[in-house]
C-alpha cells in the first residue's frame, strides 16, 4: 500500500483487496467447475466458463503483485465483467439467469469505486438492459413487466447502496480526521512521530525485500530557538512551515518527511543504490536551508545539523536506527552546524564494547571476580624462591580468564583504576600476612605490584598507602611490599614522583624501577630517585643470546646496579640458557616462565616445596 495515504484510507484499500481477492476467487471456482461441466454437455458453453476462469486468475496474479493499484485493477475487471455479461445478456437468450448476473455487478461496483462512479456502471448496466429488449436484433426471452421490475430493483438497489455509501463516506472522513489529528503534525501537516513508526517499519521491510539501500536522518534546525525567542511563537511556527516545505521540495515522492517536535525533524530517504545518493540529496537540503527565509518585513537564515544511518550498513531495528541517527545529528552539530554527519557502526560498536567493559570491570570487582596470581622470582645464587609479583587477572563470567592487558586499557586515568588498584595493595597486603603465618620460608619474602603513574600521583596515595600499612599485620609486611613504577613515568614527573617515593618508604614500602633500559635516564637519576632496585625489560632478556647489543644492555644494568648498591632483577627468562648467562653477569634474582609460570596464592607455597630448587641439568 502506498505509504502517501493515511492508516484509514490504506485500512479502506485493504478491505477493497480482500473483497475483490475473494470475490474474483468465487468466480474462479464457480466458473471453472461450472465449465469443467458444460464442456462435456455445451462445449461452447464450457469453454466461455473456462475463459471466465482464466481472466479472473489474471486479475487475482495483478492484485498479489500490485495490490497498491487496487482501482485500477478493479476498473479493468468491473469492465471485463460488464462487457460478459452484456454478451451474454444479447446473445444467450435462453440463459435464465442472464439477467441476473447484473444485481452483483452493480452491487460490486458501488462498493470498489464509490457511488459516483457506481452510478455510471448503474446506467450503462440499464441502457444494456432496454437495449437488449428494445432493439429488434437482439432475441429476448423476458417481458416487459420483467424488464421493468429489474430496472426498478436496480433502482432500489442504487438507492440502498447510495445512502450506504454516503454513510461510509461520511464515517470514513470522520476517521480520517481523527487519523490526521492522531498522525498528522497539525502545523506542518506532515506525518508525526507516530505515523514515522509506522513508515520506517515500511521502509525496512520494502529496503530489505529489494536487497537496496535506505537512510534513516534526523534533523535539528541550527539557530531556531534565538528566532523563537526573538519574533515570538508566531513566526517561528511560520518559519517551521516554510523549512517543511523546502524539505518536501527537495526530497524524492517515495521519501518521507516527519516532524518530532519542536524543531526537530526525521527524514526516510528509500531506494538508494550507494550511500553517495543519499549525500547528494543532504548537501541539496542543507544549501536549500540555508537560503534565507523572507518572511513580512523580516528575513531570517537558519542552518540544519543532519544525522544519517544507513541500512542495512547499520543492521539495527526501526528504533535503533532512529536513536543512531540522533546521535549522529548531535556529532553533526558539535563539529560546527550546518552539516551532516554519518552513522559509523563499527565506532559505535566499539564505544558499546567500551562502555560494557567498564561496567563489567566495575561490576566484578563488587562481585569478587579479581584475582592475584603470582609468579616466582628467584636467586640463583642461593637457589631459592626469595619473591613473586603479583599479576591482576580477571575471572570474566562469559569470557573466562582474561589478562591485564585485556580490560585496563579502558579504564587508564579514571578513578575505576584508582578504585581496582586499591584493591591490588589491599589483597596483596592481606596475602602477604597469610603467607607470613604458614611458614618460615615467606619470613623473609617480596611482593610486588604494578601500580599505574595516575594511580602513584593521586592526591590521596601517600594517605592510603600508608593506611594499608598500618593495618592488621603492619610489623609483619613492612619492608616486605614493593611497588613496580615504569621507568618512563618515574623519570618524566620526577619532582612529583620523588616526594611520593620517599614518603611511601617512610612506612617500609619499596619502589622499583620496572622494564629498565626502556627510557633514557641519566645516571644522576638513580642518586636522585630513592629506589630500591631496578628490573631489567624483559625485551633484552629474550634477545640477549642472539643479539649482542641487548646482551651488553643488560649487562651494563646489571653493573649500574652493583654501582648504585641497588638491587637488580631480570624478567622475561623463557629458557634455562638465559638463566645460565644472567648467574655469569652476576644477576642475582630472575623471574620469567621457565622458573614458573603465574599461578593463584594457593598454589605457590606448594611449587616452592615441590619444584624449586629445579634438578641439576
Amino acid at each position: 500500500m502506498s505509504t502517501d495515504l493515511s492508516p484509514a484510507a490504506q485500512r479502506e484499500l485493504g478491505y477493497k483487496v480482500r473483497f475483490l481477492r475473494l470475490a474474483l476467487w468465487l468466480v474462479v471456482l464457480s466458473a471453472g467447475l461450472l465449465g469443467i461441466y458444460r464442456l462435456v454437455v455445451t462445449p461452447l458453453m464450457g469453454m466461455v466458463n473456462m475463459l471466465i476462469a482464466v481472466s479472473s486468475l489474471f486479475f487475482l496474479f495483478l492484485l498479489k503483485r500490485r495490490p497498491e493499484q487496487i482501482e485500477r485493477i478493479a476498473n479493468m475487471a468491473l469492465g471485463a465483467v460488464f462487457v460478459g455479461a452484456s454478451l451474454v445478456y444479447f446473445f444467450l437468450y435462453d440463459n435464465t439467469i442472464r439477467l441476473g448476473v447484473f444485481f452483483p455487478f452493480v452491487a460490486g461496483a458501488f462498493y470498489l469505486r464509490g457511488a459516483r462512479i457506481g452510478l455510471r456502471w448503474l446506467l450503462a448496466t440499464v441502457a444494456v438492459i432496454l437495449a437488449g429488449h428494445l432493439l429488434p436484433w437482439f432475441p429476448d426471452a423476458y417481458s416487459a413487466f420483467e424488464i421493468a421490475a429489474a430496472c426498478l430493483y436496480l433502482s432500489l438497489l442504487f438507492a440502498v447502496l447510495y445512502n450506504f455509501e454516503k454513510v461510509r463516506s461520511e464515517h470514513f472522513e470522520q476517521e480520517k480526521q481523527l487519523e490526521n489529528i492522531a498522525h498528522f503534525d497539525g502545523l506542518t501537516g506532515v506525518p508525526n512521530r507516530m505515523l514515522l513508526a509506522d513508515r520506517l517499519a515500511q521502509a525496512l521491510a520494502r529496503t530489505k525485500r529489494e536487497q537496496g539501500l535506505m537512510a534513516v536522518c534526523y534533523l535539528d534546525l541550527d539557530g531556531f530557538k534565538p528566532v523563537n525567542d526573538k519574533y515570538g511563537h508566531q513566526i517561528g511556527d511560520q518559519v517551521l512551515v516554510e523549512v517543511t516545505r523546502r524539505i518536501k521540495e527537495t526530497i524524492r515522492e517515495d521519501d518521507t518527511v516527519a516532524r518530532l517536535g519542536g524543531d526537530e525533524f526525521a527524514l526516510l530517504l528509500v531506494g538508494l543504490q550507494v550511500p553517495e545518493e543519499c549525500v547528494g540529496s543532504l548537501q541539496r537540503l542543507l544549501e536549500t536551508l540555508n537560503q534565507p527565509i523572507l518572511l513580512p518585513g523580516i528575513s531570517i537564515r537558519i542552518s540544519a545539523s543532519i544525522g544519517v544511518a544507513l541500512y542495512p550498513q547499520d543492521e539495527e531495528n526501526a528504533e535503533t536506527l532512529l536513536r543512531h541517527a540522533d546521535q549522529a545529528m548531535y556529532i553533526a552539530k558539535q563539529a560546527g552546524r550546518n552539516r551532516y554527519h554519518l552513522f559509523d557502526a563499527a565506532h559505535d560498536r566499539r564505544a558499546r564494547s567500551h562502555h560494557d567493559l567498564l561496567r563489567g570491570i566495575r561490576r566484578g570487582l563488587a562481585r569478587g571476580e579479581f584475582e592475584l596470581y603470582y609468579q616466582p622470582k628467584v636467586d640463583l645464587a642461593k637457589r631459592r624462591m626469595v619473591g613473586a609479583e603479583a599479576l591482576l587477572r580477571w575471572h570474566h563470567p562469559q569470557r573466562g580468564l582474561l589478562r591485564p592487558d585485556e580490560f585496563l586499557r579502558v579504564i587508564e586515568n579514571t578513578e575505576l583504576e584508582i578504585e581496582l588498584g586499591d584493591w591490588v595493595i589491599g589483597s596483596a597486603l592481606a596475602q602477604l600476612c597469610r603467607w607470613r603465618a604458614e611458614g618460615e620460608e615467606f619470613e623473609e619474602f617480596e611482593v610486588s605490584i604494578n601500580i599505574s603513574a595516575y594511580h602513584l600521583r593521586s592526591a590521596d596515595f601517600v594517605h592510603k598507602m600508608q593506611s594499608a600499612m598500618q593495618g592488621c599485620c603492619a610489623r609483619a609486611c613492612r619492608g616486605c611490599l614493593q611497588i613496580e613504577v615504569l621507568e618512563s613515568v618515574a623519570l618524566e614527573d620526577i619532582a612529583h614522583v620523588s616526594p611520593i617515593i620517599n614518603a611511601c618508604r617512610e612506612f617500609g614500602v619499596g619502589f622499583v624501577l620496572d622494564d629498565f633500559g626502556t627510557g633514557y635516564s641519566p645516571l644522576t637519576c638513580l642518586s636522585d630517585l630513592a629506589v630500591d632496585g631496578l628490573k631489567i625489560d624483559q625485551s633484552f632478556v629474550r634477545g640477549m643470546l642472539y643479539d649482542r647489543g641487548a646482551r651488553a644492555i643488560v649487562q651494563g644494568i646489571i653493573a649500574l646496579a652493583q654501582a648504585f648498591e641497588r638491587g637488580v632483577v631480570a624478567e622475561g627468562a623463557e629458557q634455562t640458557e638465559q638463566l645460565r648467562v644472567l648467574q655469569e653477569m652476576g644477576c642475582p634474582v630472575v623471574q620469567g616462565n621457565v622458573i614458573a609460570l603465574p599461578m593463584p596464592a594457593a598454589e605457590l607455597a606448594e611449587w616452592c616445596r615441590r619444584e624449586w630448587p629445579p634438578k641439576a641439568d
